[in-house]
């Protein structure tokens, strides 16, 4: 079966999930023999991205909002396949930012252009259903994201101390975007529960940034949270902590927690849909029992109390059904029928 050449439409961001996922496509497919155009939809001129759309076989939106918008219109122009890939869970993503209902009359219009949809979960397959029916020429597939083996990336530096009384450190990382949907603000007051000798390092930046250090302005004078800003993506930082905090509102097919347990760190949730799909088979003690930081707490420590073989053996299993082998063995499959 010939390989298709594909015209990948991009955000001009170089950070975050999508872009790391959007960057493992484009070399998993490459190394397969694929051609792939990557473009940036918004910094590529209009003429250049209707010639790149007509000399390629399949148009492939990195994620269902602009790359989409431009994928629709290049398609109408054009008549190449568009698959538009869908990443977080729809409905939530857009009660969060308060869309209008014009808005979202105008967004079923224009997923009725979508070839193919590829959802990161079935979470996120659940929430595009529950906004949009497909028409008789569409279909809608789940690809779960593949970890590709990780860069060591830069080092950080950890700042830790003791707890009191020579108590090693309990080392605990949030690794994200500080922004409304991450409910990073809660990672304060989970580290209020925990032992005192709990450390929490926050690496990343973001809206909310500065509320953050105001609210946790007493257990920076502590010592126990530590800003680190924004670093390159690597496993340099997973490693320095013993366990990752997520707090999401949502998420599809979170990288950050995947990325966690590839690095043999395991990655304490709360119990959003997308979590307990990730973890419910094997590993669901990493899920907090509740959505209230105390539930996440306690979480903390159970993992904490269990052997660190299972843990490790748990964390495997996770790791591998989200391999990048499987990852683009999958996409191939996509392609091929668009």
């Amino acid at each position: 079966m010939s390989t298709r050449r594909i015209l990948l439409l991009e955000d001009p961001h170089q950070w975050g999930g999508v872009y790391t996922m959007t960057r493992t496509l484009v070399q998993a497919l490459s190394a397969q023999g694929w051609q792939v155009t990557p473009l940036s939809w918004q910094q590529t001129p209009w003429a250049q991205l209707v010639d790149a759309a007509k000399r390629h076989d399949v148009i492939v939106a990195s994620h269902n909002f602009g790359p989409t918008y431009c994928g629709a219109a290049l398609k109408a122009i054009t008549g190449k396949p568009l698959v538009s890939w869908v990443h977080g869970p729809l409905l939530d993503v857009l009660h969060e930012v308060g869309t209008s209902l014009l808005k979202k009359m105008w967004l079923k219009l224009l997923y009725q252009q979508v070839s193919q949809f590829v959802c990161v979960s079935r979470t996120t397959q659940d929430s595009l259903l529950g906004f949009i029916t497909l028409g008789k020429q569409q279909c809608c597939t789940v690809v779960p994201n593949g970890i590709a083996p990780m860069p060591e990336g830069q080092t950080i530096h950890v700042h830790a101390g003791h707890g009191g009384e020579g108590t090693p450190p309990l080392l605990l990382g949030y690794v994200g975007r500080l922004s409304a949907e991450k409910r990073p603000h809660l990672l304060l007051d989970t580290l209020r529960f925990l032992p005192a000798e709990a450390q929490l390092g926050i690496v990343g930046d973001g809206p909310i940034h500065r509320k953050m250090v105001h609210d946790g302005l007493d257990l920076m004078h502590q010592g126990r949270v530590h800003f680190l800003g924004k670093h390159p993506s690597g496993a340099s930082l997973y490693k320095p902590w013993q366990m990752t905090l997520l707090t999401s509102r949502y998420e599809g097919c979170p990288l950050t927690a995947l990325e966690s347990l590839a690095c043999g760190v395991p990655c304490v949730s709360l119990p959003i849909p997308a979590m307990r799909e990730l973890y419910d088979l094997d590993a669901p003690y990493l899920l907090a029992r509740g959505d209230a930081p105390v539930a996440l707490a306690e979480a903390v420590m159970t993992v904490l109390n269990l052997p660190e073989q299972q843990v490790r053996d748990d964390m495997a299993r996770i790791v591998a059904r989200h391999s990048v082998e499987g990852f683009v063995r999958e996409w191939q499959e996509v392609l091929h029928t668009c």
